[in-house]
């Protein structure tokens, strides 16, 4: 080789000494991180004639000290070499147009005010001149899809495998879902603070770890059904004599993998962050040429420039929240030189964050797609980012229906479910016979029993939106939902007369008659004795919640346990005098009687935490401590709860 590269890498007092060296070599590589500390070194001493920068998407972000840094080079020439030049907003291919040429867009305040249609406090509400953008930057942008090589490409086959989440997930997933949905509701009221924002960005993370494997989570439980996906997966392709991609962005899914792999005894390559440098250079060779070696396990330090032909399956045990990236990863495999057709299986949680990302994933890429490649049409693309945009798309994310707007919603009763029988008979007009709400022994909900004179069928439409009226999104409790059925007399008398006579056998821990019956009085207002004790025991289990936190922050888990269990009873304590229920008096008569069945899935962590000393303390301190910032009135427990029942 005539002009052989130099690598310059190394402690900062190497590096200097190898700019002024190389200053004569022709080629100079070297990483965007060594460039935070060198750039100026850099121009004074190497003074380079050309800057390439390769995935040059490194500097998308303009007010990173990276891109600052990088910035600063100062050469005769400059290319910018990336396949995803814009992720998310166009800011991103702001940032890359100002390395190469800063005066085709000029300043960033001029380029918000040309392409952003900006609100009253001057923050971008949507684009605009998205047309007039692209022109603008087409001389300076050389743009190569694959679809115009595709004459070179083998098939690409794409396919969604939707996966359930088991028991435990559910509940696990419940929990956290519990709080972005409080802190969702939060933000409606006002800006969250910056704790709050760091919360809400764990808690979604943890819903889509929770979403592959609890064992992300709680290395004791090592429960995930996408595995049994990726061990169909990797059968198939042992008998095809097929290799295999796996990508997941959490090392320990993939460790769940690595594990089905030796027990399947297929050799595997592990490609993750943790692997020093030297030894993935390692482990990319033995899956290129080892015919043994059949499975890449890679996280997202290998979602880009690697060159693996030798796989002709991609599977994504979880999907970013960028489109970019996850076609960054399949091209690793689906890439020139690739002889095989290319088959990419992406496993998705059914009903959760990971299946509702789809229309996210296909938003943005409709951005890159339009002002990139001409694309669809530029005018229909919506701006979808931004502090309250991020809170009402998180909103969306939540929620598997679109939510009603608030105007729209009727005044309810505290007690719903004796609200909607008196509506029920309201509205259909004398057909109701028979509405209680009974609760299954199983689970945490309720169900509404109607029973109505003639064909249920015909009034089963204006029940149901009843219902949802009445239990539908911001009005019922997520975590102890109230379901509805609906019977006709003839079916209602045919299923008692089963029951007496000993053949079918009613499986519900208690039931409360809503019509016909009298009308249930409101509830008393607290004494002056109960509202003092209720404000002390709240006190209480807040000192005694924050205690516990400190301590296993401060790495005293074994301590946790003691201030714990008192703040779970106080809590219990002061909700049973709100709802005048006995108390509890100790934290596994609190848990099992008293908290558990109001707010179902999310105290799962705490009846672990009381029942199992080696339980994980933090999940259960957090959903105590949401509960005890709560407000005192019907969010604490149902309004349908008797001494009676539980």
């Amino acid at each position: 080789m005539p002009n052989p590269p130099c690598l310059v890498f190394g402690p900062r007092r190497e590096r200097l000494r190898a700019w002024a060296r190389e200053s004569a070599a022709f080629f100079t590589v070297v990483n965007y991180e060594q460039m935070r500390a060198d750039s100026l070194d850099v121009n004074s001493r190497l003074q380079p004639d050309v800057v390439v920068l390769d995935e040059a998407q490194r500097i998308k972000n303009w007010s990173a000290k990276t891109t600052q840094a990088i910035k600063r080079l100062r050469s005769r020439y400059a290319f910018v070499l990336t396949g995803t030049p814009i992720e998310n907003r166009i800011d991103e291919l702001y940032s890359l147009m100002d390395f190469v040429d800063p005066l085709i867009l000029g300043p960033l305040f001029r380029f918000n005010r040309e392409y952003y249609e900006l609100d009253v406090k001057g923050r971008p509400a949507a684009y605009r001149n998205l047309a007039a953008l692209q022109e603008r930057i087409r001389p300076r942008l050389l743009r190569r899809r694959k679809a115009d090589v595709e004459s070179e490409l083998p098939d690409r086959t794409d396919k969604i495998r939707f996966v359930p989440l088991s028991p435990v997930q559910r509940d696990e997933y419940a929990g956290h879902e519990a709080q972005v949905a409080r802190l969702s509701a939060i933000s409606k009221r006002r800006p969250l603070t910056q704790q709050e924002q760091e919360k809400l960005m764990r808690e979604l993370a943890m819903m889509r770890m929770v979403c592959d494997t609890t064992f992300i989570l709680h290395p004791d439980d090592r429960t995930c059904p996408k595995l049994e996906e990726v061990q169909k997966i990797l059968d198939d392709c042992r008998e095809n004599d097929a290799k295999v991609i796996v990508f997941s962005e959490w090392e320990r899914m993939l460790e769940l993998v690595r594990d089905a792999c030796k027990r399947l005894k297929l050799g595997y390559a592990w490609h993750t962050g943790s692997v020093p440098q030297q030894r993935r250079r390692a482990e990319i060779n033995a899956f290129k040429s080892e015919p043994s070696c059949r499975v890449f396990l890679s996280t997202d330090a290998g979602a880009t420039g690697l060159n693996l032909q030798a796989a002709s399956v991609v599977v994504n045990c979880d999907l970013p929240w960028n489109p970019a990236k996850l076609e960054q990863r399949i091209a690793r495999a689906w890439r020139k030189y690739q002889t095989r057709a290319v088959t990419v299986v992406n496993l998705v949680s059914e009903g959760t964050i990971e299946h509702r990302m789809l229309e996210t994933l296909a938003h943005k890429r409709a951005l890159a797609d339009g002002l990139l490649d001409r694309l669809g049409n530029l005018a229909e693309i919506k701006l979808k980012s931004g502090g309250q945009a991020f809170m009402a798309r998180l909103e969306q994310l939540m929620s598997a229906a679109p939510a009603r707007p608030a105007a729209a919603l009727p005044p309810l009763t505290t007690d719903r479910p004796l609200g909607f029988a008196q509506a029920v008979r309201e509205r259909i007009n004398g057909a109701l016979i028979h509405c209680e709400e009974r609760y299954p022994t199983e689970g945490t909900h309720s169900v509404l029993y109607v029973v109505l004179e003639g064909e249920a069928s015909k009034w089963r439409p204006t029940l149901e939106e009843l219902h949802r009226e009445f239990f539908g999104p911001g009005h019922s409790d997520p975590l102890a939902p109230v379901r509805l059925e609906v019977m006709d007399r003839a079916s209602h008398e045919a299923l008692s007369r089963l029951v007496e006579a000993g053949l079918l056998s009613q499986t519900q821990r208690g039931s409360r008659l809503l019509f016909p019956g009298a009308p249930v009085e409101a509830p008393r207002a607290l004494t002056a004795e109960e509202e003092s004790r209720r404000t002390a025991l709240r006190a209480t289990a807040a000192r005694k919640l924050r205690m516990a936190s400190l301590l296993g922050e401060a790495g005293m888990d074994d301590e946790v346990r003691a201030p714990g269990l008192d703040g779970a009873l106080a809590l219990a304590r002061a909700l049973a005098i709100e709802h005048r229920l006995a108390e509890p008096s100790k934290p596994e008569e609190a848990v099992s009687a008293l908290l558990t069945r109001a707010w179902g899935p999310a105290w799962q962590p705490v009846l672990r935490f009381v029942q199992d000393p080696t339980s994980p303390w933090k999940p259960a301190i957090d959903v105590l401590q949401v509960l005890a910032a709560e407000s005192t009135s019907e969010k604490s427990l149902p309004k349908r709860a008797t001494k009676g029942n539980l």
